[in-house]
């Protein structure tokens, strides 16, 4: 939920696997989530104006009409990642294809959004 935001919240993206609480591979270490939430992950955006670009360092740079919203790009993509094959056009295609998403609203209503729009 942000607690932790005192300005507000810019944008979220997905938390590593071993930082989801539903996950198997589950840590439950707050510092080292957080350290991973830092380390610049690779970046699927969905810039204001529509487009879907992928960004390596995660920064969305290339969005020039703000983010509408983010998620982690697929493994291959991951510029840190044993397996990144370094291609930024097949990692926006990647990123293109849809991918639904489960949206903690401001009101903190929970919604499901086929489409990860959370619209």
């Amino acid at each position: 939920s942000c607690k932790n935001c005192n300005d507000g919240i810019e944008f979220t993206y997905e938390a590593p696997l071993k930082c989801q609480a539903r996950s198997s591979d589950f840590i439950d270490d707050s510092a080292e989530c957080t350290a991973s939430c830092r380390d610049g992950r690779s970046t699927c955006c969905q810039c204001g104006d529509g487009e879907m670009v992928y960004s390596r360092t995660g920064s969305c740079k290339n969005c020039n009409d703000g983010i509408e919203f983010t998620y982690e790009a697929p493994l291959k993509c991951q510029a840190r990642s044993s397996g990144f094959i370094d291609d930024s056009a097949e990692c926006t295609a990647s990123c293109r294809m849809q991918r639904s998403t489960c949206c903690q609203c401001g009101d903190g209503e929970m919604v499901y959004s086929r489409t990860g729009s959370c619209k």
